[in-house]
C-alpha cells in the first residue's frame, strides 16, 4: 500500500467515518456539507479535504491532528466554547477556533508562537478599523443632527 500522507488522510478518514461516525459517505456529506463526490476523492486517496471541508469534518468531533498526522488521539478534546455557541454564526466561529487550535498543535512552538501573533495583529487591524468606522458612523449621525 502506498504511503503517503493522501493514504494516510483517506484511511483515517474512512475509519473515522465508519468505526466512530457509522456513516455512509453520503450521511457524512449530509451531515457535514461537503459535497459526496468530495468524500469519495477523499477516501480514495485522489486529494486531501481542504481548509472548508476540514472545518466541516471537524464538527463530527475528529482531531484534525490526528487526521492529517496520525499523531495524537482520533476524538477532539471537548468543546469548552460550545455552551457559547448561540447562533449560527457563533457555531462556525467555534468551528474555526478549534481547527485552528488543532492545527497549532501540531506545530513546532517557534512557528505556533510566530502564527499566532500574526493572528492577534490582524484581529487587533480589524477591530481598530472597525471601531473607526463605528466612530465615523457616530459623528456622521451627529453631524447630521447639527445640521437640522
Amino acid at each position: 500500500m502506498n504511503s503517503t500522507p493522501e493514504i494516510g488522510i483517506a484511511e483515517r478518514l474512512r475509519v473515522w467515518r465508519k468505526s466512530t461516525l457509522a456513516m455512509t459517505q453520503q450521511e457524512l456529506a449530509e451531515a457535514t456539507g461537503v459535497h459526496v463526490s468530495a468524500i469519495r476523492k477523499c477516501e480514495n486517496g485522489h486529494c486531501v479535504p481542504g481548509y472548508e471541508s476540514l472545518l466541516a469534518i471537524a464538527s463530527t468531533g475528529v482531531n484534525l491532528h490526528w487526521l492529517l498526522t496520525g499523531e495524537g488521539e482520533m476524538h477532539a478534546k471537548v468543546n469548552r466554547l460550545g455552551s457559547a455557541a448561540k447562533t449560527e454564526a457563533d457555531a462556525h466561529l467555534v468551528r474555526v477556533l478549534m481547527a485552528i487550535e488543532q492545527l497549532l498543535h501540531c506545530m513546532p512552538d517557534h512557528k505556533r508562537s510566530a502564527v499566532l501573533d500574526e493572528i492577534v495583529s490582524r484581529v487587533q487591524e480589524v477591530k481598530l478599523i472597525n471601531d473607526l468606522e463605528i466612530l465615523a458612523a457616530k459623528l456622521e449621525q451627529e453631524k447630521g443632527y447639527l445640521r437640522k
